[in-house]
């Protein structure tokens, strides 16, 4: 059995620089972490393997260029909240009595990364999407959905550029105007919203859904969750930040999160659901103390701007109506 420490392991090195006082985050990330490192260090129904994280991280780190100005063709590199999160999500493993044959499955089939505004989370899932189109086996479907299709075509629209760095003479890729294809091994990415008709009837084994917030229900999750049902290492990513739609679909997904989080519920769609919330553990921080602004910020001062920041805390103080997007 390999000792995990974390010279071997992001996500254990990520909870030790924060454990250092390297990195700040919030209450309910740090919770989370601890959850996850007793698991994967004490509990016998997991194994840990790097090695699907690993290949997919290093496709990103090695192919990937950057779709936005002022990174635009950049490589992009991974920061170490990123590269914890990608190599929880796939490298928790589980045998016995949660498989039906046998097949070590992975453990996580449904993640939710709530993060601040401007963070990357986009990026960051079309990318790791993009590699999934890329390094899946035959026959994948990848979906990029959200509330319609001008917000999933962002996903989407960023994964196909992506590949265009990498392929530009569409000699192993192309895209029509239905789907991404891989000549390859047939996988095709397509987006999906509240717009699509005949939403239910698909086969998804990958989905990104973007900005869960505005969602008053849970239609189009609903419909992914149920098109994955024949398949063994599902996918299913909800990126999304803080919103305005009380008691939506959001706010019914950070109740089973913080359930999750505080040991409440050991289900098992809770033990394959994974939260990452980066939060603030107080409003008055907030106002009060700006290094707590990297707590739902895991980019600041590296990608998001500390000025920007300040400035928009100082008009909340002022505005009300500014108060509730900060």
């Amino acid at each position: 059995m390999e000792i995990w420490t974390p010279d071997n392991s992001d996500l254990l090195r990520y909870k030790a620089e924060i454990e250092c006082g390297n990195i700040l985050v919030g209450r309910e990330l740090y919770k989370e972490l601890q959850n996850l490192e007793d698991d994967l260090k004490e509990n016998d129904e997991f194994y840990y393997d790097r090695e699907d994280a690993a290949l997919r991280m290093d496709f990103m780190e090695n192919c990937i260029r950057l779709t936005k100005s002022p990174y635009y063709g950049k490589p992009l590199k991974l920061m170490l909240w990123q590269k914890a999160f990608i190599e929880t999500l796939y490298s928790f493993k589980m045998t016995g009595k949660y498989t039906e044959d046998g097949k070590p499955i992975d453990r996580f089939k449904k993640a939710l990364l709530l993060i601040g505004r401007k963070n990357t989370k986009t990026e960051t899932m079309s990318a790791l999407g993009n590699t999934e189109f890329i390094v899946a086996g035959p026959g994948t479907d990848i979906v990029c959905s959200s509330n319609d299709d001008a917000q999933a075509s962002i996903a989407y629209d960023a994964i196909n550029t992506m590949r265009t760095l990498y392929d530009p003479d569409d000699l192993d890729t192309k895209r029509n105007q239905r789907f991404i294809l891989n000549k390859v091994t047939d996988t095709k990415i397509f987006k999906l919203s509240d717009r699509t008709r005949n939403k239910e009837g698909r086969n998804i084994d990958w989905a990104i859904l973007d900005e869960a917030h505005e969602m008053k229900d849970n239609t189009i999750a609903k419909s992914i969750e149920q098109s994955q049902s024949i398949k063994e290492n599902p996918k299913f990513i909800i990126i999304t930040t803080e919103g305005f739609v009380i008691d939506g679909y959001l706010d019914q997904e950070l109740k089973t999160a913080r359930a999750i989080i505080n040991g409440e519920d050991d289900s098992i769609s809770a033990l394959r659901f994974l939260p990452w919330l980066y939060t603030q553990d107080s409003e008055q921080e907030v106002f009060q103390n700006p290094r707590s602004w990297i707590k739902s910020n895991p980019t600041l001062g590296v990608i998001k701007k500390q000025s920007y920041l300040e400035e928009q805390i100082d008009l909340a103080k002022k505005s009300k109506a500014d108060r509730i997007f900060v």
